[in-house]
């Protein structure tokens, strides 16, 4: 297997492998999960990608068909997308790979064979507050992750007592229901450890015992005539534009901590750069996606490998997005100080390639005379206004903690640490992060974050607006606002999702907003329409049990700086009150007015969808289809389903089990009401003047609307107002809309379950996450199943379908009263997990049978 493994790196890179990296491939593909730890620039990526590659066409191996690779920053993501996608753009693995970040996804349900993802996006997907989708999908994307392939890259960026330590208990809870890679730079060993033994089933791998590799890779390989691969100097200044002009040679790299920072060296260094023939760039996050995406490929074209021996002269000023995994080098670095771990991840994108040799000039955030005012500073001599002079000071550390910051500082500016090589950067790890560490382990520990992994399950279905409000206590505290510029509100109300945005601190945002307010706040009155800053919200209850309803959106007006104090994710702002520049960003300094364009993947529910008619029985068994094709595809399926049963000590025929959900999803259909209903709707469509619906009587239905895509244009724009008029008519005519019929299937598949597994124990461990699959595929909080009656003849379509695929012995019951649902609450995390496996399956099946339902059948 290890031959072959090399192959394959040799056959996609076209290099072989470093022989830690096969050792990664034999743990993973023998069972084993991994933890790995080596530095910047030594093959981290494809040491977890490649044993994924290699079982994919191996159905001998017991390995996810999944892999959802997930990074802390959206830059990092983009980035190695797009490294992956080109080594295997001429291979057999070509066009597997998505990318879903919060600016852009072009696979928002997470159906590619191969994911990179934000850490933000698989999290809030796990724990049922999906980001870019609405609420009443929220129980659609974590399923995703049960039976894949996790790979969590620059783990120890993740925030200790947030994201990493839900990462933590997501995976302790999955157990062997996914195979995981942990990767990074900068954990110390001992922390690595305690992972280890909070985890199922793991190997440490680091290159301790791989002399061989150490000697080869690039960014370890000192040149000859050096001591070290890369030297350190702590400056006595800030860091400003005139000490980088003096250091620049070729290639020069800037790292802020601030986005106002970043965007002050550019303005400063700007002229001077055009005068010397230069080429400036500045990258941050708060670029449109349009612009931030154009300078990360140019920016590799400047500073990547590509170019690595060519004279570029380029000057990249940037902040923590380009830090880690970005493979990009420079022979001169400035930098602000950062916490060691931060720092060392930063150093790594200098002198990054073999044979190379780097600068790195390191900064304080004070200057000389501020860091003496901090430190000589007895706050019980010091007036009130001191004091606050202070904490502005410090807060200048700001987003990392002011003691990392300065022991990092104080470290660096010792000789014996300022040569960089593989031992010294060890040793200030375990040195400057072990109390650190503790006091994040301490944290993590304490449960692992399990509970509040099921509270916001169980808040998903509750609550209103969802578990969102659970962001920053399992994912991450940024009190970030994204904005949008626009010029007219009527626009973005039909469009909201589909517009780009820029992520900004609240408060500085706020802060901002408000000297807007102060200038322009004598044109508010009751008649005007000038207006400053706004949110969109929705007109609509997202939990109604329908599937055919267009979501709607109001734009509320925010008339004064409280109203913009209160929480909002999103705030769509005036452009003409704000600045945006494409050369710098969304800033203050009066430089453009740029809004917000289109994101490159438009949300599906803000636009209106034209259905199609089909019947019941081709419905069924276009969504059977959409299992084989999407689903059950090359054996896409076998290690969850062994996995599962290993967990649930079993033999259970998991694809049959599946099949039946599907067939048994819209059983509520075939009742009287319901039909009748929709008979009435479609004949009533079909009355229209010139109407491109057709009706057949008695024929039972799955959904109303056109028989052929073509038919779709002939009422064009008139879709939407002449259907509403003939849903209003029914309703009136029949006393009421549509009967609720998702619960019908989840209340008649408790009989079929228990007469076919028999044991008690085991029915019951399937029945509850099979019926809330079912009851649950339009929405998230249906808990019950309505009066139904179902008549010999609707009957008929689902005996059709019983017997064809293999369920004849089982009868269905006909007639009942409405009936609340086991209390899904009282169940273990196992049985959720399984319910959210289940009903992925069913409701993307729903979705691309009701698009397409010929596509799929057979």
């Amino acid at each position: 297997m290890v031959k072959a493994v090399s192959g394959l790196y040799k056959d996609l890179t076209g290099f072989l492998p470093y022989q830690y990296q096969l050792r990664v491939a034999e743990n993973l593909l023998t069972g084993k999960n991994i933890i790995l730890s080596v530095p910047t620039g030594a093959g981290k990526t494809w040491a977890s990608i490649m044993p994924f590659l290699f079982a994919k066409n191996q159905p001998d191996i017991d390995f996810p068909k999944k892999m959802i690779y997930s990074l802390p920053l959206r830059a990092l993501c983009n980035s190695i997308t797009e490294d992956v996608k080109e080594v295997t753009k001429n291979s057999a693995f070509k066009g597997m790979s998505s990318i879903h970040t919060g600016e852009f996804s072009d696979d928002k349900y997470f159906e590619s064979d191969i994911v990179f993802s934000t850490i933000d996006q698989t999290l809030s997907n796990f724990l049922c507050f999906p980001l870019p989708l609405s609420q009443r999908q929220a129980n659609i994307n974590a399923g995703a992750l049960i039976g894949s392939y996790l790979v969590f890259d620059e783990f120890h960026l993740l925030d200790g007592s947030r994201s990493m330590a839900t990462t933590l208990g997501m995976l302790r809870m999955l157990g062997k229901l996914s195979r995981f890679c942990i990767m990074t730079a900068t954990l110390s060993n001992n922390f690595m450890n305690k992972l280890k033994g909070a985890l199922d089933n793991v190997e440490i791998v680091t290159l301790d015992g791989f002399d061989e590799d150490i000697a080869k890779i690039g960014s370890l390989k000192v040149p000859k005539d050096k001591i070290s691969k890369k030297e350190i100097e702590v400056a006595e200044s800030i860091i400003n534009a005139e000490t980088i002009k003096e250091n620049h040679k070729d290639k020069t790299i800037v790292i802020c901590n601030r986005v106002e920072t970043a965007q002050r060296i550019y303005i400063d260094l700007k002229e001077w750069t055009e005068e010397k023939g230069i080429k400036l760039i500045c990258l941050h996050s708060r670029f449109f996606d349009r612009h931030r995406k154009k300078y990360e490929k140019r920016l590799k074209k400047l500073f990547g490998k590509v170019v690595k021996s060519q004279k570029t002269n380029s000057i990249l000023i940037s902040t923590q997005v380009i830090e880690a995994g970005m493979d990009i080098s420079c022979e001169v670095m400035h930098t602000e100080i950062a916490p060691i771990n931060a720092l060392l991840q930063r150093a790594g994108r200098c002198a990054r390639y073999q044979g190379e040799h780097g600068k790195i000039f390191v900064y304080d955030v004070l200057n000389l005379e501020e860091q003496a005012k901090v430190k000589e500073s007895d706050f019980d001599k010091l007036t009130k206004e001191d004091i606050k002079e202070i904490r502005k000071l410090k807060n200048l550390y700001l987003p990392y903690k002011e003691e990392l910051c300065i022991t990092t500082l104080e470290y660096l500016s010792q000789k014996e640490y300022q040569q960089l090589n593989e031992e010294v950067t060890v040793k200030l790890v375990n040195y400057i992060l072990k109390k650190a560490e503790q006091e994040i382990w301490n944290g993590i520990s304490d449960g692992y974050k399990m509970k509040d992994i099921r509270n916001s399950w169980e808040k998903s279905v509750t609550d209103k607006f969802g578990a969102k409000n659970l962001y920053r206590e399992l994912v991450r505290d940024i009190q970030s606002t994204e904005v949008i510029l626009i010029d007219n509100p009527d626009f973005a109300v039909k469009v909201p999702f589909s517009l780009e945005s820029v992520g900004i601190y609240k408060w500085s945002l706020i802060k901002w907003i408000k000297e807007v307010f102060e200038e322009h706040q004598y044109k508010f009155d009751d008649e005007s329409d000038f207006w400053i800053a706004g949110v969109i919200r929705s007109r609509e209850d997202l939990f109604l049990d329908l599937d055919e309803n267009e979501i709607k959106y109001e734009f509320y007006s925010l008339k004064d700086i409280e109203s913009v104090k209160e929480t909002h994710e999103t705030l769509f702002l005036n452009n003409s009150l704000f600045s945006y520049d494409s050369y710098v960003g969304f800033n203050k300094r009066n430089l453009g007015k740029g809004k917000s364009g289109f994101k490159e993947s438009k949300d599906k529910e803000q636009f209106i969808h034209a259905y199609r008619k089909d019947t019941f029985i081709q419905h069924t068994e276009a969504l059977l289809g959409a299992f084989e094709k999407n689903f059950d595809r090359n054996n896409q399926l076998d290690f969850v389903f062994n996995a599962l049963n290993v967990k649930l000590k079993s033999k259970i025929d998991f694809k049959k089990l599946i099949q039946l959900i599907l067939i048994l999803h819209d059983y509520g259909k075939l009742n009287d009401r319901w039909q009748h209903w929709m008979q009435s709707y479609q004949r009533a469509l079909s009355k229209l003047k010139n109407s491109p619906f057709t009706y057949q009587e008695n024929l039972p239905l799955g959904h109303t609307g056109f028989d052929t895509k073509e038919q779709k244009e002939q009422l064009g724009e008139q879709y939407e107002e002449v259907v509403k008029n003939v849903e209003k008519s029914i309703k009136e005519q029949l006393k009421g809309g549509r009967p609720r019929h998702s619960g019908v299937g989840a209340y008649v598949i408790f009989d079929v379950l228990e007469e076919w597994l028999g044991s008690d124990k085991l029915w019951d461990k399937l029945f509850v996450p099979a019926a809330y699959a079912i009851a649950r595929h339009h929405g998230v909080s249906n808990n019950s199943s309505p009066d139904f009656s179902i008549s010999n003849h609707n009957y008929q379509a689902i005996k059709h379908l019983l017997e064809k695929y293999g369920f004849a012995n089982y009868g269905l019951s006909q007639r009942e009263k409405a009936e609340e649902l086991n209390d899904f609450t009282s169940y273990g995390h196992s049985s959720f997990l399984l319910y959210l496996f289940f009903v992925r399956i069913l409701r993307l099946c729903d979705q691309k049978a009701t698009d397409d339902f010929e596509k799929y059948l057979n």
